[in-house]
């Protein structure tokens, strides 16, 4: 299927996944300081209120790794191979699909509360889409190109460094 656990690149994949999480983490607390703070979800603002930088690392960084295990390595691997199995014609598109499925259908309908809880309009929808569904496809194409610890490494590391930057806001 052409996904991989393991590092496919060696240390290169390491450094490959930990910066494309740091840089995304740094791009998300920029967006919703400069674009989205009008539509900052209150539950987020509730956490940085009453969680120190320690305990949202602590409530964060265990669930970027139970992501990566539901929406990657059991999602992504799922629908690619499902796909798979449906076309004459796999190819790298099955795995764009796949990759784009977890990040923008698997991933909102196992958070529905969060996002039936969401006040809705425009600026909402595309806070959703920047933030989430493209942290998602990164995540997945890290996953398919360096292998899932790439993608596990770049969803903490980005928590690592939006967790500090969210609390300065």
């Amino acid at each position: 299927m052409g996904f991989k656990i393991l590092l496919t690149r060696g240390w290169h994949s390491l450094v490959v996944g930990v910066a494309a999480g740091l840089a995304f983490g740094l791009y998300m607390a920029a967006a919703d300081a400069l674009l989205f703070r009008s539509v900052i979800p209150e539950v987020q603002s509730a956490v940085l209120a009453t969680l120190s930088l320690g305990q949202r690392w602590a409530n964060f960084l265990p669930g970027a790794v139970i992501d990566e295990v539901l929406y990657r390595l059991l999602g992504v691997t799922a629908v690619a191979w499902l796909l798979a199995q449906l076309t004459t014609r796999p190819g790298e598109w099955t795995k764009w699909a796949a990759i784009l499925i977890a990040a923008f259908v698997l991933f909102p309908l196992s958070n529905i509360a969060y996002f039936v809880a969401l006040d809705w309009s425009a600026l909402t929808i595309t806070r959703e889409i920047a933030l989430h569904g493209a942290a998602g496809t990164l995540w997945g194409w890290l996953y398919w190109r360096h292998g899932w610890l790439a993608a596990v490494s770049g969803h903490v590391s980005a928590h690592v460094a939006l967790q500090p930057l969210l609390g300065m806001m």
